[in-house]
């Protein structure tokens, strides 16, 4: 089985530097012209299914990819972005003096919010979806989420700890990984994060 794996086209909050978490903004022309161009691109790849985020700009992703195809898209929770409460719709240096700002950024393994889901509780989500799909009989499975739902997935197949989070840069929009399951073992066999040049 090999996994596509793409976070979502850039959006007008990811221009603005402007947090979204599971609030939402539209994809800009510039992420249209890259769905149009990631779809060019992976055309050939014979998808069986495609897992999304419910979020609006993950789905728009998902289906402009798949625009001409008929591959199945199914909505996954567990590719959500992690939820940020109150700092939603905030730009990233307003909250860099908020103490659970720097737990978030600096200790991942400490940030709590009460009421709402931590870098602990995304894991055990995609820790579960994963087990899921290594029991289906897919072959290439393309997968639309988020920066930091991504890159939990990537840690959840290569053991990484939670307190190892931001070890590696969050992919750039529209950055496009690989992950291949093969004889009961994930391997990543191409990253879109800085080695590739896709990070911001």
């Amino acid at each position: 089985m090999k996994l596509y794996i793409l976070r979502h086209a850039e959006t007008e909050w990811n221009r603005e530097d402007r947090i979204q978490g599971q609030m939402d903004s539209p994809i800009t022309r510039e992420g249209e012209e890259a769905i149009a161009a990631m779809a060019a691109r992976l055309a050939s790849v014979p998808f069986d299914c495609c897992y999304t985020s419910d979020l609006p700009r993950a789905r728009k992703t998902a289906e402009g990819l798949l625009k001409f195809r008929s591959v199945p898209i199914i909505e996954e929770e567990a590719l959500r972005e992690l939820p940020l409460g109150p700092w939603e719709g905030m730009l990233f240096k307003d909250i860099l003096t908020d103490p659970l700002a720097q737990a978030y950024l600096k200790a991942p393994e400490t940030y709590h919010r009460e009421g709402f889901m931590d870098f602990y509780d995304l894991y055990d989500k995609l820790r579960a979806f994963i087990e899921r799909l290594e029991e289906s009989d897919h072959e290439h499975v393309l997968i639309v989420g988020h920066g930091v739902s991504i890159r939990a997935l990537y840690h959840v197949v290569e053991g990484v700890a939670v307190k190892d989070f931001w070890s590696r840069p969050i992919a750039a929009s529209m950055g496009l990984g690989i992950c291949a399951y093969e004889k009961g073992a994930w391997h990543v066999l191409r990253r879109a994060d800085r080695e590739d040049g896709l990070s911001y």
